[in-house]
């Protein structure tokens, strides 16, 4: 990939994280402005769907040097953080989110390792895990 497109790549992931972080310091600074865990939660669903969505497109890709499939593997993260959106209010939303962002991680660890991912971008993928997981976490206990 050309350096101009990592870095646009990389500006709107790093972007991506601005939503998670606003939502977790709104409700911990101003929790009545706006509907903030609501809010947090329905776009970590997105994003999770989005990353997901890499996953089904490596798989359509390179199906032959996958040793899982991603076909299964993206559809079940895609939907367990839709199950977020069904949760009642409170920290167990964000819980699970958490649990999705970290099973993403993890599935592209495994792609990194296996050449199906390139250097740049699995570490991108973990800055951005880390700083959202981070963001959940917090949202989870400003909520309880």
């Amino acid at each position: 990939m050309h350096i101009k497109q990592q870095a646009t790549a990389r500006f709107l992931t790093f972007a991506g994280i601005f939503p998670f972080a606003a939502g977790v310091l709104g409700q911990i600074l101003a929790p009545n402005l706006a509907p903030w865990p609501a809010l947090t939660v329905a776009y970590g669903a997105v994003i999770a769907a989005f990353l997901a969505g890499i996953h089904w497109a490596v798989y359509l890709f390179k199906a032959e040097h996958c040793s899982i499939n991603l076909l299964v593997s993206s559809n079940v993260v895609a939907l367990t953080a839709w199950l977020a959106l069904l949760l009642p209010s409170g920290p167990w939303p964000f819980r699970l989110l958490l649990v999705v962002f970290v099973l993403l991680i993890v599935l592209d660890r495994r792609l990194h390792r296996e050449g199906l991912i390139p250097d740049w971008f699995y570490r991108l993928r973990l800055q951005a895990s880390t700083a959202v997981t981070l963001c959940l976490f917090g949202m989870a206990i400003a909520v309880m």
